[in-house]
């Protein structure tokens, strides 16, 4: 039995789903991942009997002869491969890879819709004429799959509103990708307060509510610690998210630490999780791994983020882009250390109940075996 997993991943980059490699790979599945090879082959892929399928895929493509191209490109591959079936990550992808799948011969398809993204996002004449493209291939692609997975029931409604799916398509829902609960466990909360902030480093990530709020809360508060980590977006739209960053860290109000390969100590090492991303998410990665190390978290009442909070039980909602209520919201955790430490066992509480990476990958596995 032949499996492939695809996104646009790059090849010099391990899996982010070594999980459900592995499990896959435990019922006796030969497993394949299909991405853009970026000229190196991370040693993940040979350490563990993988084979990398240098896919045509791109994160910004907006032409649909590039797109067209992609399809058959796409299907050689798999064709070649005699792949039997394919889960897809990603609604970028979904239109080459699903389709393309398809046109390979391949029926057990299965299309993840980890987040809506910027299709529905982008405003104005240059939004309007992506979806007109847009939209009609995602229908074919979705007519073709076996399943669709969402990871929040909003992305699940408006693609139905959209008719992007119909209201008999066959649907389900997890708790985003998951987490895995060994690699990120429960750790005592550290007792000076520390806000962390890990992400892309993007203006839809809500870094500048965070550098503003971190601001307003360090005149009150001068012992408060914000540390910043992940990899700066060079594109033209952050500019200004760079300015407010370098003026934050040059007047000692953040710290900013760069890229990070180990997560799971950044989250051990702060206090309070802030993540007040407005970016269509399907759950948020960086989130379920703060809950699973049992952090309060601080984010925003917007699809795939609000996902991760039950408010005052775990942690605090906010509305995208206030950049008060954020700070309302990092005084109340300051303020309340007893409250926020039930909010920590309560996070870890929730990660087990709904975000398991076992209980998602059964659940994507079951699908697939129906």
């Amino acid at each position: 039995m032949r499996i492939a997993i695809l996104d646009n991943g790059t090849s010099d980059k391990a899996s982010d789903r070594v999980e459900l490699v592995a499990t896959l790979q435990s019922l006796g599945y030969e497993v394949s991942i299909g991405g853009i090879y970026s000229g190196t082959l991370n040693e993940y892929y040979t350490n563990n009997n993988i084979k990398f399928l240098a896919l045509d895929a791109s994160r910004n493509n907006t032409n649909p002869v590039v797109e067209l191209l992609s399809i058959f490109k796409n299907a050689k591959i798999l064709k070649n491969e005699t792949i039997e079936n394919v889960i897809i990550y990603g609604i970028k992808n979904h239109p080459s890879m699903a389709v393309g799948a398809k046109i390979a011969g391949i029926n057990n398809i299965i299309c993840v819709v980890n987040g809506s993204g910027n299709l529905f996002r982008i405003e104005g004449i240059k939004g309007a004429l992506l979806r007109t493209m847009a939209f009609p291939v995602l229908r074919i692609a979705y007519r073709g799959c076996k399943s669709i997975c969402f990871q929040n029931t909003d992305d699940l409604k408006l693609f139905q509103e959209k008719k992007l799916i119909s209201k008999n398509t066959n649907t389900f829902i997890t708790g985003g990708s998951g987490v895995n609960l060994e690699g990120f466990p429960f750790c005592d909360m550290p007792n000076e307060n520390r806000f962390l902030f890990l992400s892309r480093i993007t203006a839809s990530k809500g870094l500048l509510e965070f550098c503003k709020a971190a601001r307003i809360v360090k005149k009150e508060y001068h012992d408060a610690i914000f540390d910043i980590v992940g990899p700066l977006d060079s594109t033209v739209e952050n500019n200004s998210v760079h300015q407010e960053l370098e003026s934050a860290v040059n007047d000692n109000i953040v710290n900013y630490h760069g890229y990070t390969d180990d997560v799971p100590s950044w989250m051990k090492s702060c206090r309070y999780f802030v993540y007040p991303s407005f970016y269509p998410e399907g759950v948020p990665r960086c989130a379920i791994q703060a809950l699973a190390t049992g952090r309060p978290i601080i984010t925003c009442n917007s699809p795939g983020c609000k996902e991760t909070v039950i408010d005052k039980y775990n942690g605090l909602l906010i509305e995208p882009r206030d950049v008060l209520g954020l700070a309302e919201g990092m005084r109340w955790l300051i303020e309340h250390k007893e409250e926020a430490e039930v909010m920590a066992i309560n996070s870890r509480k929730y990660a087990e109940e709904k975000f398991d990476v076992n209980i998602v990958n059964e659940q994507v596995i079951g699908k697939m075996l129906e």
